[in-house]
């Protein structure tokens, strides 16, 4: 797998460019920025095809970009969690109109019931289910590359808030800890993991290291 890494908007999200090799022209997306342009120009510069973003959750920082790239390929499939759904279409669901913005897309492509495994571009990956730092927070786990992408569930000596308007602070954090804990370092130690903002870290380091967990 080749992973291209962009660091987009003020709020510096890791956006993700997965191909299977340096041949391939489909891609799979994770996760957007609110500042899309350097992606659009990645994307051309390279020529590839992006087949599918998957928005391992929905807060606006994730998702600004979903318009401009419908826009430009309609091909792609855009894919969320059923418990984050209405935030693609909901300015106050996605935090965007807290910031004075009015963040919003169409309805997802595929709404992720429950966990499952998926194959876009040639790449098959397991997506695991993490709510916490939202209800519908998810992971892409690619076993065979030893790599997960976890969003904003978990960050190099770090996890993600839970202290947003409307959640209930303390339930959310254990429910993210707790999924964490049973989803994430149970991988195997090498495994890499790629956040959605900050350096990539890895399993083996999270666990010595992180004094959240």
């Amino acid at each position: 797998m080749i992973i291209s890494t962009l660091v987009l908007g003020a709020y510096e999200n890791n956006c993700y460019i997965l191909r299977k090799d340096e041949n391939s022209k489909d891609c799979i997306i994770i996760d957007t920025g609110l500042d899309v342009e350097p992606l659009m120009d990645f994307l051309q510069v390279h020529r590839l095809n992006p087949v599918l973003l998957f928005c391992t959750h929905g807060h606006a920082d994730h998702i600004a970009g979903i318009n401009d790239l419908r826009e430009e390929y309609p091909g792609i499939k855009v894919a969320i969690h059923k418990n984050d759904a209405k935030m693609l279409v909901s300015p106050s669901a996605n935090l965007s109109i807290l910031a004075g913005g009015n963040i919003a897309a169409g309805p997802a492509d595929i709404v992720i019931e429950s966990e499952c495994r998926m194959n876009y571009a040639g790449m098959e990956f397991e997506v695991l289910e993490t709510p916490g730092h939202t209800p519908g927070g998810i992971c892409a786990y690619f076993e065979n590359d030893a790599v997960i992408f976890v969003g904003d569930t978990l960050f190099t000596g770090s996890v993600g808030r839970t202290d947003f308007p409307g959640y209930d602070q303390q339930k959310c954090f254990a429910q993210l800890i707790c999924n964490i804990k049973e989803k994430i370092l149970t991988l195997p130690e090498q495994t890499k993991v790629y956040s959605g903002h900050g350096p990539k870290t890895s399993i083996r380091n999270e666990i010595k290291h992180n004094p959240y967990l």
